[in-house]
């Protein structure tokens, strides 16, 4: 972990846009927080420049609105209906990247996914932040193999996985998740199609239930999502 000390020497918008991006998710700075750029560069040792510059970042990932004169307040954490929304949004796409991942081509991106599977390790920081990194890449990777702008551009501007493990502590079950993008992985590595498109939908599932639990710990039932009966768009395979 990164810590930035008053004595320590200048640092530049990036060190500082992490340093708060962690505290933000670790609730550091909880939700509905004005945030003081002034206090900020003189804790930091730096000027208000970088400062600002790194808080735009912030802005940019939906974990801090602007306010009234120039300022700035972290967001609130995701509710039930957030949660909802945001796992449909993605039903929407995922599912179906998937299947358009699963190519007998060099477009397969099994091989990196398979990478990300074995480089993921939650002993080298929190679960979260290991969560957050490899969550991303992971289901980022299948995105880009769509080849399709438009979509990887909405999905990268959810930062999806910013906001869902901002919501959770550190007893995520990552080995179920890993388990489900394993058969993620080998669906998509047997150019299974299908398969893919059914272990992905069946992984946002899982994934939803566990974090609606972290909202509701003591419900019986969730609120199931609506999606599509066979959600398609358009593929180059057509």
């Amino acid at each position: 972990m990164v810590i930035l000390v008053a004595d320590s020497p200048k640092h530049g918008s990036g060190e500082i846009y992490r340093l708060l991006r962690r505290r933000v998710l670790e609730g550091g700075l909880p939700p509905a927080t004005k945030v003081n750029i002034q206090h900020l560069a003189t804790e930091l040792n730096t000027s208000a420049t970088p400062v600002r510059e790194a808080l735009r970042q912030l802005q940019g990932d939906g974990l801090l609105l602007a306010t009234s004169h120039k300022g700035y307040a972290t967001t609130d954490v995701l509710d039930r209906a957030g949660v909802k929304s945001l796992f449909e949004f993605r039903l929407l796409i995922e599912p179906w990247a998937a299947s358009v991942a699963a190519t007998d081509s060099l477009r397969n991106p099994a091989r990196e996914l398979e990478r990300e599977l074995k480089a993921f390790n939650p002993a080298m920081d929190s679960v979260r932040h290991a969560m957050i990194y490899h969550d991303s890449r992971f289901h980022g990777r299948i995105l880009a193999a769509s080849e399709n702008s438009l979509v990887i551009d909405a999905y990268e501007k959810s930062h999806c996985h910013l906001h869902l493990f901002r919501m959770i502590g550190e007893h995520w079950d990552w080995r179920a998740s890993l388990t489900q993008h394993q058969e993620i992985q080998s669906a998509i590595a047997r150019a299974d199609s299908t398969g893919a498109e059914e272990a992905m939908r069946s992984h946002l599932h899982q994934a939803y239930e566990g974090f609606m639990s972290e909202l509701e710990p003591l419900a019986e039932s969730k609120e199931k999502l609506r999606e599509p009966s066979s959600p398609r768009i358009i593929s180059k395979k057509s």
